[in-house]
């Protein structure tokens, strides 16, 4: 009964084995960076295909802002282009940059009773306080994951580093849901 899976945001990260002074990168780095090093630790540069990366001084990076795993590939090396630019001296191989997160919807494609999924599912994966927050937050057993359910059927999936995964929890989730609200 499940809907297709859309990816919204992959996120990645790595660390260059180097320490750097963010006040002077910045500055070289011009406009496409920003750093308040009174607001935040890190320095924002927002790269030409919109991702983000935030860089710290420690040389660890995340980039967030992209809906593919080539995209953020792409990122990454437009990241080092712009430091060697610069002629920073590191070894990018050894960054060891990876996924680490990523977010998709989905759609179960009718409404979902939330009250009656949360006594289905069992308190003990399930956190539902429509009070505090309108979805039933859900950690399907088996899974390394976190799936928001909403009354209107709509899924948000985060949690998992492979789409294949991602699509795996969306069958699950979609299966328990049929099987719990008949």
């Amino acid at each position: 009964m499940s809907e297709g899976l859309e990816v919204v945001n992959v996120v990645g990260s790595g660390e260059f084995d180097l320490e750097l002074d963010l006040e002077v990168l910045a500055r070289d780095l011009g406009d496409v960076a920003e750093y308040d090093p009174d607001g935040h630790t890190g320095m924002h540069i927002r790269l030409s295909n919109g991702a983000l990366v935030t860089l710290y001084r420690t040389g660890s990076y995340h980039i967030v802002g992209i809906e593919s795993e080539q995209g953020l590939t792409e990122s990454r090396e437009e990241l080092i282009e712009r430091l060697q630019r610069l002629e920073i001296q590191f070894d990018p191989s050894a960054d060891g940059f990876g996924v680490r997160n990523i977010v998709c919807t989905g759609d179960y494609g009718e409404a979902v009773n939330l009250n009656a999924l949360t006594i289905g599912l069992g308190l003990e994966n399930v956190e539902y306080e429509p009070e505090q927050f309108p979805g039933l937050v859900y950690r399907p057993e088996g899974f390394d994951a976190v799936v928001l359910v909403f009354a209107s059927g709509k899924l948000v999936i985060t949690g998992l580093t492979t789409l294949n995964t991602a699509s795996q929890v969306l069958d699950s989730v979609s299966a328990d849901i049929s099987e719990l609200l008949p």
